[in-house]
C-alpha cells in the first residue's frame, strides 16, 4: 500500500511540469504576437499620417522673374518765388517841347519908309504872313506915300480885315493916323464910307492902306 501511494506522486509532478511549461510558452507567444501587433500598427500609422507641409518639396516657376521696382526719384521742389514789392511805374508826362522862336526887334527897313514905319510893317508882315507890301512910291494928289509914311498890305478880304482891326487896336502904339479898308476911312472914331474912286485898287479892295504919323518911337518884335 505504501509503495502505491508513492508512483501516484511522482506520476503527478510529470504531467504538472508539462503543464506549467506549456503555460509559461503559450503567454510568451501571446506576449510576443501582442508586442509585435502594436509594433506593426504603429509603423502602419507613421506610414498613412499626413506629411507636413514645411516637407512638400519647394516649387520651382520656370517664369520670368519680374523686374525690379525703378528707382524713386525724388524731386526737390523749387523753392518759392520771391516776392518783391514794385512800385508803382511813376507817371511821366512829357509835357511837348515848343520850340519858341527868339523874339526881336523888328527891321527898320521895308520899302523905303521911315524907320519907325518900316518896324510896324514887318511885325505886320510876319504876323499874317503878307508877302506883298507897297511901302514909299509917288502919288498924285495928297498921299503919304511919297514921304514914306504909308504901306499898303495887298491882300485878300478876310486877311484885310484882320489886319485892319488889329491896327486899329494897337493906333496909338503903332504911332498909326488912320486906316482905308474897302472904300472906308477910319481915325480911331469909326468906319466912314468914302467916295467911289472907280476901281477896286482905288476903292481900297485889294489893299489895307495905313498911314502912320510923321515921327515916333515903336516897340515891336519879329
Amino acid at each position: 500500500m505504501v509503495g502505491r501511494h508513492r508512483s501516484k506522486k511522482k506520476s503527478l509532478r510529470v504531467p504538472l511540469a508539462i503543464g506549467v511549461a506549456a503555460a509559461f510558452v503559450l503567454g510568451f507567444a501571446v506576449w510576443l504576437t501582442g508586442n509585435f501587433s502594436r509594433q506593426d500598427t504603429s509603423s502602419m500609422a507613421a506610414q498613412m499620417a499626413p506629411l507636413p507641409a514645411s516637407s512638400a518639396p519647394a516649387s520651382t516657376s520656370s517664369s520670368t522673374p519680374a523686374p525690379p521696382p525703378p528707382p524713386v526719384t525724388t524731386t526737390t521742389p523749387p523753392p518759392p518765388p520771391e516776392t518783391t514789392t514794385t512800385s508803382a511805374p511813376k507817371s511821366t508826362t512829357t509835357k511837348p517841347k515848343t520850340t519858341t522862336k527868339a523874339a526881336n526887334a523888328c527891321s527898320t527897313v521895308l520899302s523905303g519908309t521911315k524907320p519907325h514905319v518900316a518896324q510896324v510893317g514887318n511885325h505886320v508882315a510876319e504876323k499874317f504872313d503878307v508877302d506883298d507890301i507897297g511901302g514909299k512910291a509917288g502919288r498924285s494928289g495928297t498921299s503919304d506915300h511919297p514921304s514914306g509914311l504909308a504901306l499898303d498890305f495887298m491882300v485878300d478880304t478876310a486877311t484885310g480885315n484882320q489886319i485892319a482891326e488889329y491896327i486899329l487896336a494897337n493906333q496909338s502904339d503903332f504911332n498909326v493916323k488912320y486906316v482905308i479898308w474897302r472904300q472906308r476911312y477910319n481915325d480911331g472914331s469909326g468906319w466912314s464910307t468914302m467916295e467911289d474912286r472907280g476901281g477896286a485898287t482905288a476903292n481900297h479892295y485889294d489893299h489895307v492902306h495905313v498911314s502912320f504919323e510923321s515921327s515916333g518911337s515903336v516897340s515891336v518884335t519879329c
